[in-house]
């Protein structure tokens, strides 16, 4: 017997593409603006993290007297005495705030790239003494500690680890060229999957204020504005503290050349010069020191650090410092 009156409920195919179609176009709208909640997350934490650092470095200095060097050892002149190595601002920043080991920073260390250092400061065929040692300490008898334990209780961290994405050269490039592959960097937040297995950031660059130089204008410091020698450059921030790194490129592939440093000095000491420039001191100074005002970079009598940003490209608009730029 057939029933009268029920009618099949149901959407049409056309109802049907309506709502995908509408949902389809929500989606698009909701991902972009997902995608820059996450990059401003990012971003604060990125400034989380300098701070940690920077609050590291102060007490660095309360220390000693002064903030970690940042130059290059192997670019020194003269050179080193104590390190012919590779060893720049971000590996020097790293041994500063956690160790060259991660157990600590040494009183004694010299900021070498084997760890090693010659306290007796006398040039002559005694061997140089590693001063990172947990297990036998400086083991240099009236010198300075003979014990793992005295090694040990004169090392000082400044920085909690968790806070300081220590990883080793290693860790994060393929191709550390001539770096020690087991010194360490800090890195930022900006992780991604590397071929080391690790999940990593990028090196944060570390640069020590020069304060017995006044200016940043590479056109006119002594060298004439040409010579790469650091020795000649009187900048108050020196581009080649960490030149060897910015050389190594990509972390993965190393075929992707950073925009900050392309090899052509002249090119990456101006860029270098256009990333940290107060623009606002050198437009306030145009009409008494013409024709371009007085160039002087942000925290001039302190320290800068850089994170390559989300694209782990240095010297593109999303790279992150410790400082804010004023509105161009």
């Amino acid at each position: 017997m057939k029933q009268k009156g029920i009618q099949k409920s149901g959407f049409t195919i056309v109802e049907l593409l309506t709502v995908m179609g509408v949902i389809a176009v929500l989606i698009g709208l909701l991902v972009p603006a997902l995608n820059m909640v996450k990059d401003f997350s990012r971003e604060i934490q990125q400034k989380a993290q300098f701070h940690s650092i920077e609050v590291g470095l102060e007490m660095f200095k309360n220390d000693f007297g002064a903030y970690p060097e940042s130059d290059d050892n192997d670019l020194r002149v003269p050179a080193h005495p104590y390190d012919p190595g590779i060893y720049c601002g971000a590996n020097k920043l790293a041994e500063a705030l956690v160790g060259w080991d991660l157990l600590g920073f040494h009183p004694k260390s010299g900021f070498t790239s084997t760890g090693f250092n010659d306290l007796d400061g006398i040039t002559g065929p005694e061997p140089e003494v590693l001063i990172y040692s947990p297990i036998t300490g400086i083991n240099l008898p009236g010198v300075y500690e003979e014990t793992a334990q005295e090694n040990i209780d004169n090392r000082k961290k400044f920085i909690d680890l968790e806070h300081a994405n220590a990883y080793k050269m290693e860790d994060v490039y393929n191709n550390f060229g001539s770096f020690n592959a087991a010194n360490f960097v800090l890195c930022d937040v900006f992780a991604q999957k590397r071929r080391s297995g690790k999940k990593t950031g990028m090196p944060i660059l570390y640069y020590r204020a020069r304060t017995a130089y006044k200016f940043q204008d590479f056109l006119n410091n002594a060298s004439g504005g040409n010579d790469t020698n650091p020795a000649q450059n009187d900048d108050i921030y020196n581009f080649w503290d960490n030149a060897n790194l910015l050389n190594l490129q990509d972390p993965d592939t190393g075929t992707i050349e950073h925009p900050l440093y392309t090899g052509v000095a002249v090119d990456d000491l101006e860029k270098f010069e256009n990333m940290i420039l107060n623009k606002q001191v050198q437009n306030a100074t145009r009409l008494t020191a013409p024709p371009d005002g007085i160039k002087r970079p942000y925290r001039s009598d302190s320290f800068i650090l850089i994170s390559a940003g989300k694209d782990g490209l240095f010297g593109t608009a999303d790279d992150q410092f410790n400082f804010t730029k004023e509105a161009q």
